[in-house]
């Protein structure tokens, strides 16, 4: 389903919650910046403008995070929509509105 104004509809319909269990993922969720953008984008999708405003983080940083969030698939573009300046601006969300972290450290961990 696309929404006016769009330019096409590009993702999923985000699952309720999504079990995290590779270490590789948990370092993703666990990053603080990270943390930051996901929660903006659990209920809504947002812009890296939208994002700027609400975490007063870099628009580079954020794209930076957002494309490692992405490549990992915790989040995805939701759609396209040109501003009144006719520029592609990309709305983000994340791929579950729920992340539950469930890791268990191999038994050769150093203590």
């Amino acid at each position: 389903m696309t929404e006016p104004n769009s330019e096409y509809y590009h993702g999923p319909t985000p699952v309720e919650e999504r079990t995290i269990k590779d270490p590789k993922l948990v370092v993703q969720v666990m990053h603080a910046k990270k943390q930051l953008i996901l929660k903006q984008i659990f209920s809504r999708a947002l812009t890296i403008q939208d994002l700027k405003k609400k975490t007063g983080m870099n628009p580079g940083t954020i794209k930076r995070h957002l494309d490692e969030l992405m490549h990992h698939d915790l989040v995805y573009v939701e759609r396209i929509e040109r501003n009144t300046y006719n520029i592609l601006m990309k709305f983000y969300r994340t791929t579950a509105k729920k992340f539950i972290i469930n890791f268990i450290l191999p038994d050769d961990f150093p203590s």
